[in-house]
């Protein structure tokens, strides 16, 4: 496992916001990361799509239109 060092300000708020949340630090900071992580991907592939349509010709949207 990895050790990430976090800067006190953030520390106290970790520690408020996981109590009032009723779960560990470690667990907080997990669902965190994972949700973070997640948001990420989820942008990198909409814009993946974005380009994919943007480079699309007309052919393409013709064809597309037609499977409809």
């Amino acid at each position: 496992m990895e050790v990430v060092t976090i800067p006190k300000k953030l520390e106290k708020e970790l520690k408020d916001v996981s109590h009032n949340f009723g779960v560990s630090q470690e667990d907080f900071l997990t669902n965190a990361v994972l949700y973070y992580l997640k948001a990420l991907k989820d942008k990198i592939d909409l814009k993946k799509e974005l380009e994919m349509w943007a480079n699309a010709s007309e052919k393409d949207f013709l064809k597309f239109e037609k499977s409809l």
